[in-house]
């Protein structure tokens, strides 16, 4: 089960990744149309903005699997791999939960409230629905949490003696 979790995460974080090429196209558009052409658009703003938040919030599992995810290194880092697992699967997991509780929990509550209203931007220079990108904050907490839990079973696993792989 773990690895199949490390594939799906593995999996979304390179097609995310890639677009990173259509926020650059978006504000390439944009900087051709405004400053060459003199035809500035009404919605390159919000959807480069939008692209942020899902490049963000869906490439956070794939930040976290691979080892790129923010942490407090003061410490950590130079602690043994073995007490590195507990503090992940302890003080970790607690402070993760209370993260990924509060965003799933706010983000779903915020993300269906658009969605209800029918929330269009608010820039009032187009009327692109908003709810898409409000979204890809519980999606990408459910795929953070995902990942956690391939971590931890896996530092659960090492402790264990079962996995070299910590």
């Amino acid at each position: 089960m773990v690895r199949s979790i490390e594939r799906l995460v593995e999996a979304v974080g390179r097609v995310v990744s890639l677009g990173i090429f259509l926020l650059i196209g978006v504000v390439m558009y944009e900087v051709l149309a405004r400053y060459f052409f003199n035809l500035p658009t009404r919605w390159t703003y919000d959807t480069s903005g939008w692209l942020q938040v899902a490049y963000v919030f869906l490439g956070g599992a794939y930040a976290l699997q691979k080892g790129y995810f923010v942490r407090v290194d003061v410490f950590y880092v130079h602690a043994s791999p073995r007490t590195q697992a507990w503090i992940d699967v302890t003080f970790g997991t607690v402070l993760f939960l209370l993260f990924a509780g509060v965003l799933a929990w706010r983000g779903f509550v915020l993300a269906m409230a658009s969605y209800a209203m029918n929330e269009v931007s608010s820039t009032g220079t187009w009327d692109g629905p908003v709810w898409p990108a409000k979204f890809m904050v519980p999606i990408g907490v459910v795929l953070l949490s995902l990942a956690w839990f391939a971590r931890i079973a896996r530092q659960v696993l090492f402790l264990l003696g079962r996995d070299e792989k910590a």
